[in-house]
């Protein structure tokens, strides 16, 4: 037995192709599998969208009519509840909902309550787009030095091009399903259809273009008065469709009030008739507008 002989191996010619196809390999495949994780998590933030349609027609339901926008007290000069803590009880989180008296007490008292810093500082999954990778769970708008849970998912407002807490008519900015601080629209005020009129959509806490952060709050408002202007106000609750999806923040400074998100070429938006669809960013104004208006009349084209 010849214990000399050379055993056969790579040559470095051998070896270095042999890394080469695994790069090639792995540079064709990350792409695919980036593309699966966002399906995932646009799945996942459909499903979301779809539950807080099903919660709002449950309220609906229970009270009557969609809750109002924020709920208002009459004295009350700042800080104000939000549409999206009034259906608490209905995506299942009647805990918090008790804990904080929501409606019971402002919103005010909930954060100088004992619970209240702790459970208003949390982060929801019901209002979180998995997509919306942002680098903390709260604003940095505060009630009594409590910092509020972030949320996705603002209601739709109106045309805009600011967020407004008032409605005047078919033809207002103002002419959602979330456009007023203290009464709430049925289905009987959809008057183009419910499959035709937007319910809950997108914003992104920070675009990865802009310099500057957008904050959504599922509590509520830290300025129940404040309407149409500034970074705070009405804008925190809910969006309008002032100005296309995505918009870069220098094309004019209302772009918080806008709607926005992470997903590739557009964001999710739940519908009155409780189906949601994704929206591209491509969509023409007009029929943007349109959809975002829940009785203007106007035929609605393709989307």
């Amino acid at each position: 037995m010849n214990l000399n002989r050379k055993r056969p191996g790579f040559t470095l010619v051998e070896l270095l192709v042999v890394i080469a196809i695994i790069g090639v390999l792995i540079a064709l495949l990350l792409p695919a599998v980036q593309q699966a994780r966002e399906a995932a998590r646009r799945m996942s933030c459909s499903n979301n969208q779809k539950q807080l349609a099903l919660a709002l027609h449950n309220y609906h339901d229970t009270h009557g009519s969609f809750p109002p926008m924020i709920v208002r007290e009459e004295t009350a000069t700042d800080a104000a509840w939000a549409w999206s803590a009034l259906i608490l009880p209905m995506i299942e989180q009647g805990n918090i909902y008790d804990s904080l008296q929501v409606g019971q007490q402002t919103l005010r008292d909930a954060a100088n309550s004992p619970q209240g810093p702790d459970v208003l500082s949390q982060s929801l999954e019901a209002f979180t787009c998995p997509s919306d990778a942002r680098p903390t769970d709260t604003s940095s708008r505060a009630i009594s030095g409590v910092n509020l849970g972030l949320s996705s998912y603002p209601g739709v407002n109106g045309t805009g091009p600011r967020v407004y807490y008032y409605d005047e008519g078919p033809t207002s900015s103002a002419s959602g399903i979330f456009h007023h601080r203290v009464e709430g629209n049925a289905f009987r005020d959809i008057t183009d259809g419910s499959s035709n009129t937007m319910m809950v959509g997108e914003r992104h806490l920070k675009l990865p273009f802009n310099t500057n952060v957008t904050y959504t709050q599922w509590a509520g408002t830290t300025d129940g008065n404040q309407d149409n202007s500034g970074y705070y106000g009405s804008l925190e609750v809910a969006g309008c469709t002032g100005f296309p999806m995505n918009e870069p923040e220098p094309t004019n400074w209302q772009y918080r009030h806008w709607f926005s998100s992470l997903h590739p070429g557009g964001a999710m938006f739940a519908f009155a008739d409780g189906s949601v669809h994704f929206l591209p960013e491509t969509i023409d104004q007009s029929t943007y507008q349109n959809l975002s208006n829940r009785f203007d009349g106007q035929t609605v084209g393709e989307y």
